[in-house]
């Protein structure tokens, strides 16, 4: 004897849950890996230039913040061989480093003259740690021996 009961899975038969159709799931990707490699490689670049651009401050615990906008800033970068730091009269490694010790003193003086002119009242100094503390007296000095500018030393803050 056999049944004529409907199976389950024939669509004729009224109990059978109907079956949602389902559509083949297609996105494309392509303009999200676009758009991710377009952004490593935006970070990549940025990171870089701005890590070239700072120097390696000392660290110190108890400092104050001194206004960029007031002082004539001198940076002293680490030499080649050690034997003396280049000197950058600005902010970081902008322009030609002075090398000479005669240069390096020359154009010291005349930036910090030039900006007591400019109502610049302060000399910061932004050494990295690695200079020599003579390198970094020697410039003091010179800019220390123009009268009513105070001098201040730049570092970064300990937590």
């Amino acid at each position: 004897m056999t049944s004529n009961s409907p199976s389950l899975d024939d669509p004729e038969n009224p109990l059978a849950m109907p079956r949602a159709v389902h559509a083949d799931a297609n996105f494309d990707i392509t303009a999200m890996i676009d758009l991710v490699f377009m952004m490593n490689i935006y970070f990549l670049v940025t990171t870089i230039g701005a890590a070239m651009g700072e120097l390696n401050l000392p660290v110190a615990k108890h400092c104050i913040a001194a206004d960029r906008e007031t002082s004539v800033i001198v940076s002293i970068i680490e030499g080649v061989d050690r034997s003396a730091g280049q000197v950058y009269v600005g902010d970081g490694r902008e322009g030609e480093p002075l090398v000479e010790r005669e240069e390096q003193e020359k154009a010291v003086r005349a930036a910090v003259e030039e900006g007591l002119r400019s109502q610049k009242n302060t000399v910061l100094i932004k050494a990295e740690k690695n200079v020599r503390l003579r390198d970094v007296a020697r410039v003091a000095a010179v800019a220390a021996a123009v009268p009513g500018m105070e001098l201040k030393l730049a570092v970064i803050e300990k937590e």
